[in-house]
C-alpha cells in the first residue's frame, strides 16, 4: 500500500449505492463502506422511494466515520435511472467512484487495493478485482503475473477468454463520466456491463486486483426492478450480442472477432431451439427475426452445428478449461511502471 493511502492523504473516492427496499441487506453494505481502510471516502446513497425500513437504516449511520450523502426519490424510478442518480451525488472533488449494490459487500481493504493500482498512472481509467459470489470465488482468467493492462487488452480478454470482471464492483475514474451521456445507459438491462465495456473501449489502462475484492449476493428476487423485465424479454442474451458487435471489431483481430461472434451465435441458436421446444415459440420467432435483421439469418445447418458442438463446448468449459491463464515464462514482460 502506498504511503499516501496509508496516511489517508489520497484523493477523495466515492462509493455509490442505489437502493430500493433494501432493509434486509443495506446495513451490511453500509458497514462494509464504514469499515474501509481507505481515506478520504464518502458514501453516496439514493433511496428509490423504498416502502420498507431502508430510510431509517440509512439515517442510523448519518454520523459514521465515513460521511454519507443521501437523497430519497419522491417516486420509484428505473434501476438504471436510480444508478445514474447515485452517480450524480458524487462530490465534484472526488477523482474515482465505485458502485456497491445495497445487497453486496466488500472487504475492508477493497478501495485501498484498487486505488493503489489506480495511482500507478494517470491513464488508469478502471480497476476491477477478484469476486466472490455467495462466498465462492469466481474464476476470472486474468494472469496472476500482471495487474495492469491496456484497457483494450482487458476488453479483448473478456471477449476472447471469457475473462470476468465484476462490473457492479469496478472502480472508475470520475472523468469517464461524460456530460453528453448517461453513464449507465437507460435503455439497456445490463447497463453495468455496458458502462464498463464502453469505458474500456475508450482507451487508457486498466487494473486488476488479484485478491478478494468484492462479495456479490445472489438470491431469489435479487434483481428487484430489473428482474421481471430481464426474465420477460431475455434481454441479457440479446444485449451480449450487441456488446460483441459494438466493441469487438475494434479490440480484436479480424479472425478473432469472427471466432468470438460465431461462438456466441452458436449459443444463441441453441437458445432459440430450446425456446421453440419448451413452448416459447413466440420468443424464438422474435429473436430469430431480430438476428436476421442484424445479418445473422440462421439456416438449418447453423442449428445442426450449434447442437453438434455443444458436447465439445461443455467439455472445454468444465474440463479442459482453455481460458485458464498459463504460467508465464520467467522472462515474459508484464506491464510495469
Amino acid at each position: 500500500m502506498s504511503e499516501a493511502i496509508k496516511q489517508g492523504k489520497g484523493p477523495l473516492v466515492a462509493v455509490v449505492t442505489p437502493v430500493y427496499n433494501g432493509a434486509k441487506h443495506v446495513e451490511a453494505a453500509i458497514r462494509a463502506v464504514q469499515a474501509q481502510t481507505y481515506r478520504p471516502l464518502v458514501h453516496c446513497i439514493v433511496d428509490n422511494a423504498s416502502t420498507d425500513a431502508t430510510p431509517d437504516i440509512i439515517a442510523r449511520y448519518a454520523n459514521g466515520a465515513v460521511p454519507i450523502v443521501t437523497i430519497r426519490n419522491p417516486e420509484t424510478i428505473t434501476f438504471q435511472q436510480n444508478s445514474n442518480a447515485a452517480v450524480g451525488l458524487i462530490p465534484p472533488e472526488a477523482t474515482h467512484f465505485r458502485i456497491l449494490h445495497a445487497d453486496d459487500e466488500m472487504p475492508p481493504t477493497a478501495i485501498a487495493d484498487m486505488m493503489d493500482l489506480a495511482a500507478t498512472s494517470d491513464d488508469v481509467v478502471l480497476v476491477a478485482g477478484a469476486e466472490r459470489m455467495n462466498g465462492v470465488d469466481r474464476p476470472h482468467h486474468f494472469p496472476p503475473e500482471c495487474s495492469i493492462y491496456e484497457a483494450s487488452n482487458m476488453l479483448a480478454r473478456i471477449l476472447s477468454d471469457e475473462a470476468h470482471i465484476p462490473t457492479a464492483h469496478v472502480l472508475v475514474r470520475c472523468d469517464a463520466i461524460r456530460r453528453d451521456e448517461e453513464f449507465y445507459p437507460n435503455d439497456i438491462v445490463e447497463c453495468y456491463i455496458a458502462a464498463a465495456w464502453r469505458t474500456l473501449s475508450r482507451g487508457g489502462r486498466a487494473g486488476f486486483v488479484h485478491r478478494y475484492n468484492a462479495e456479490t449476493r445472489r438470491y431469489a428476487g435479487s434483481g428487484s426492478l430489473i428482474d421481471t423485465f430481464a426474465h420477460t424479454v431475455k434481454a441479457v442474451l440479446w444485449e451480449k450480442l450487441l456488446f460483441i458487435e459494438w466493441w469487438g471489431p475494434a479490440c480484436l483481430s479480424n479472425t478473432e472477432y469472427k471466432r468470438v461472434l460465431r461462438r456466441f451465435l452458436r449459443v444463441y441458436y441453441r437458445r432459440l431451439l430450446w425456446w421453440a421446444v419448451t413452448g416459447s415459440m413466440d420468443m424464438a420467432k422474435r429473436d430469430y427475426q431480430r438476428l436476421s435483421e442484424r445479418g445473422h439469418r440462421a439456416g438449418i445447418w447453423d442449428f445442426i452445428e450449434s447442437v453438434a458442438v455443444w458436447p465439445y463446448y461443455l467439455f472445454l468449459k468444465r474440463i479442459a478449461k482453455p481460458f485458464a491463464p498459463p504460467r508465464w515464462p520467467a522472462d515474459a514482460k508484464p506491464s510495469t511502471w
